[in-house]
């Protein structure tokens, strides 16, 4: 039944360019609490007026009625012929806010004042449209689980001038955003590093030329451990080395000891996490899909969105 009366409401919707124009049609008023106290308020003084017969109080009566009209006007204009278009969202990690990115531009020479936008159940924010110009607004949505976040349906409502009454109207998008599985720490490399030719010559990580150390973690070779660091009691320490040679791991779904799922997801999120700050080619090989190893903030995306979107149908 529910679904049926969902069907049955007037909802804006994009047109072929992606930009939606909220017709009068398309708009709902009611009052607000404050209206219906208001509409009290008024037949209290209209019985009171006719009682006494008092001049005086039929005129403040029938004032506050004109207002009464006159914002309704005002409230459902407010929404009239505004254009939104949907233009992306932001990828976050599961558990955190995703911003949806709408732009609101008004093509009747009317500012805009005081519109509230918001997805179902979830936090609004207020913006204000200049006359003839346009904005750009950031609609937030808490995240709870990873892969492909809908937002469903953006409510687009205002309650100027007075506060008397509510018009609103409902807008369907496609926008989607990718959540990412939350991070956790502890991947276990279970093999060392393997060592492949590289083009980034001297500036990546090879075997040739010592160039420091770095903290130990679990698969690096023990050649490389900092024996005399470890016997000085400064802390187990790996040798690097620079050369014509890059260091290039692989992140695998299936070597990982846990049988759950969704936290071998999350520990993979971790390790390129960490791997994309440190000089190093990494790869992930996922059931049914790898991804070769490179570097870069183009390789944290595609390993997180490809662990976002793990076990997906087609």
């Amino acid at each position: 039944m529910q679904g049926r009366l969902i069907q049955l409401l007037r909802v804006v919707r994009p047109a072929e360019n992606g930009e939606a124009v909220i017709r009068g049609r398309k708009i709902y008023i009611l009052p607000t609490r404050y209206g219906a106290m208001f509409g009290v308020l008024l037949i209290t003084l209209l019985i009171a007026s006719i009682n006494y017969a008092n001049n005086p109080a039929f005129i403040l009566t029938f004032l506050l009625t004109g207002v009464f009209v006159q914002a309704i006007f005002h409230t459902w204009y407010n929404l009239l012929d505004l254009r939104l278009r949907g233009l992306h969202a932001e990828p976050v990690f599961a558990g955190e806010t995703s911003f949806f990115h709408f732009q609101l531009r008004d093509a009747g020479g009317r500012a805009r004042h005081a519109l509230q936008l918001g997805f179902a159940g979830q936090q609004s924010v207020l913006a204000d449209c200049p006359a003839g110009g346009r904005m750009e607004v950031r609609i937030p949505f808490q995240t709870r689980q990873r892969g492909r976040l809908r937002p469903g349906r953006l409510t687009v409502e205002t309650r100027f001038p007075l506060g008397l009454l509510r018009a609103w109207c409902y807008l369907d998008t496609d926008m989607e955003a990718i959540v990412w599985p939350r991070p956790l720490e502890g991947y276990p490399h279970q093999a060392g590093p393997a060592y492949t030719g590289s083009s980034d010559g001297d500036r990546g990580m090879g075997t040739d030329d010592f160039v420091g150390h770095r903290g130990y973690r679990p698969g690096d070779p023990l050649g490389h451990v900092h024996w005399k660091a470890l016997a000085g009691e400064k802390g187990l320490l790996v040798k690097q080395f620079g050369g014509d040679r890059v260091n290039r791991l692989w992140l695998d779904f299936d070597a990982l000891e846990e049988t759950n799922t969704e936290i071998r997801l999350s520990m993979l999120a971790g390790a390129v996490q960490t791997l994309a700050t440190q000089p190093v080619h990494y790869g992930l090989r996922l059931p049914g899909r790898n991804i070769a190893p490179d570097r870069g903030e183009a390789q944290r995306r595609k390993c997180l969105d490809a662990l976002a979107l793990h076990g997906e149908s087609p």
